[in-house]
C-alpha cells in the first residue's frame, strides 16, 4: 500500500507499506539499529528513505560498555547519492532522532518535519551513527 501526501503543495512525502513483508529484520554485522517493520516513507525532494528504527540486542549489550546512545528515531534506509541528505553527509543506517529542535519518534514524523525544511534557511538535523551523535544541516535547493 503506498499513500502520497503532498505538504504545502511542493514536497512529496511517501509512505509505503509492504504486504506479506517480514515484521522486523535481525541485526546483521553487528548493527545496533533494524527496521521495526516494513513500513517506509520518503522524502523524495531531499532523496531520502526512511523506517522506523528499533535497537537491536547488540546494541543493548554494547550501550554501557562502548557509551553508546539509545533512543527512538527513524533509521536511514537509502539515499539518493545527487540528494541533498546524502551530499550533507548521512548515510545509510543512520537514526534520526531530532530535526529541527524538534524530538522525533517515527519514520513518518520524520518525513513531514523534513519536507518542511526550506531553501533559506538551514535545518539541523541530529542522528546517530554508530551508537554516537551527530548532526548535519539541511537546506532544500
Amino acid at each position: 500500500m503506498r499513500q502520497t501526501l503532498v505538504i504545502a503543495g511542493f514536497l512529496t512525502v511517501s509512505i509505503v507499506s509492504h504486504v506479506g513483508a517480514a515484521r522486523g529484520q535481525t541485526a546483521e554485522n553487528g548493527q545496533l539499529y533494524v527496521c521495526a517493520d516494513a513500513t517506509s516513507a520518503s522524502v523524495h525532494e531531499l532523496g531520502i528513505t526512511l523506517c522506523d528504527a528499533t535497537a537491536t540486542p547488540e546494541l543493548e549489550r554494547r550501550a554501557e560498555e562502548d557509551n553508546l546512545q539509545s533512543r527512538e528515531g527513524a533509521r536511514v534506509v537509502s539515499l539518493d547519492d545527487a540528494g541533498v541528505s546524502a551530499r550533507a553527509g548521512l548515510q545509510p543506517g543512520d537514526v534520526v532522532y531530532r530535526v529541527g529542535g524538534v524530538d522525533i519518534d517515527t519514520a513518518e514524523a520524520t518525513a513531514e518535519i523534513l519536507s518542511k525544511i526550506g531553501t533559506r534557511s538551514d535545518t539541523i538535523v541530529n542522528f546517530l551513527r554508530g551508537g554516537r551523535p551527530y548532526r548535519v544541516k539541511l537546506r532544500r535547493n
